[in-house]
Formats: C-alpha cells, structure tokens, sequence
C-alpha cells in the first residue's frame, strides 16, 4: 500500500468527556461480569501513574488509552484493519516509525514490552500544551479509528442500545443514567441492572475503581 504519512488534528472529544465515558463503562462492566468473569468486561480501569483503560471487544481489536500529565495517548489495534502488519504479506518498519512520529517519548516509554507498540493500525494523542488532537495517518486507511471510538458509548442511551443485544436482556435504563450522570449507586441499583450479580462485592469494585488515577 502506498502510504502518504501526515500530521493533522483529528476531531474527538474532549480529554474530559472521553475519561467520564470510559470511567462509566468500566463501572457497567463491573455490574453486569463479576471478578471471576472480569475478562468478559470490554473497559477496565487500571493502576498507572496516571488515569488508564484497557478496551478489547473479544475478538482481537483492542484499545489502550493513557492520561499522563502532558496529554492523552489512544494505541488502537483493529486486527482486520490493512495497516496491522502481522497480517500483512511483507512487514513494514516504517508504519511505525512514520505512525508514531512526534509523539511524545513518555507515551511510547509506557510499553516495557517493545512488541505491544507493534499492535498498532492507529494512534492518536491530545497535547494539552497546543489543547488539541494530533495523529499521523495513512491516506486512504483510517486503520480503524472510526470503528473502535465508535465503541466507546457516549451516553446512557448508547450503552444500554449496546448492552441489550450483547447481554440479550432487558436494561433498565435509569440505573445506566444514574452511571453516566454520577449518582452514587446503591445495591438496590446493581440488582436492577443484573439480579445475578454480588450487590457488595461490585460495589466494592466500583469504589476502587473510581478512586483508581485520582
């Protein structure tokens, strides 16, 4: 593929929006898969020097994204997508180099493990300095980047649209909203959305999480 490599500024939203939605699927996540089935969860927040998220959808895409002091890092991995040179006929060193050009050092330094980088087909980071998005792209392949934000739900009504078919259940939407709206959940809240689950233990959970990257 012929590749023409250039800087812009892509429209997305806001480092605020984007950890408040992130943050909001992660505590659904918690409520509808217990801790034994925590590999079920398509968004987990974890322990960084700053606010992180993994996302996977279980089928081989997955999403990193970091919140450092200088700006927001998004590593997205489409596995069907052109640009993932595992699956191409010949390996290509400089989609990487030219992919992550200009990117600042402590993003990338996060990775001790140099292979992870390599499942890349796009990236993309928020300067806070010039407070905008930037990323290097390929002409003609957005590598995925439409499909996997996409997967990030941006309201109440988003997620439970998703989660109806995904879980095939009925979703009580006023508990979703009560998540996305920052209403302290009770166990009473957890049961309406899954009866299945362990009311105390997911609370616990969800505490941790939200303290996580404070």
């Amino acid at each position: 593929m012929k590749r023409n490599i250039i800087a812009v500024t892509a429209e997305y939203l806001s480092p605020q929006e984007l950890s408040h939605q992130l943050n909001c699927m992660a505590v659904l996540d918690i409520i509808m898969n217990s801790e034994e089935d925590a590999w079920l969860r398509r968004v987990q927040k974890y322990s960084s020097e700053g606010e992180a998220y993994s996302f996977s959808n279980g089928s081989g895409d997955e999403m990193d994204i970091f919140f450092e002091e200088n700006g927001v890092f998004i590593r997205g991995f489409d596995h069907e997508n052109g640009l993932n040179q595992f699956g191409a006929d010949e390996w290509d060193d400089s989609f990487f180099t030219e992919t992550y050009a200009g990117i600042p050092e402590n993003f990338l330094e996060i990775y001790e493990d140099g292979e992870q980088k390599e499942y890349m087909t796009f990236c993309m980071w928020y300067d806070y300095g010039a407070a905008c998005w930037r990323q290097n792209i390929t002409e003609g392949d957005d590598g995925g980047k439409d499909f996997l934000l996409s997967c990030i739900c941006k309201n109440a009504e988003e997620w439970a649209e998703w989660a109806k078919y995904y879980y095939e259940a009925d979703i009580d939407l006023e508990v979703v909203r009560k998540v996305y709206s920052g209403g302290k959940l009770t166990a009473e809240d957890i049961k309406r959305l899954n009866e299945e689950r362990d009311a105390k233990e997911a609370l616990s959970e969800i505490e941790a999480v939200q303290m996580d990257g404070d």
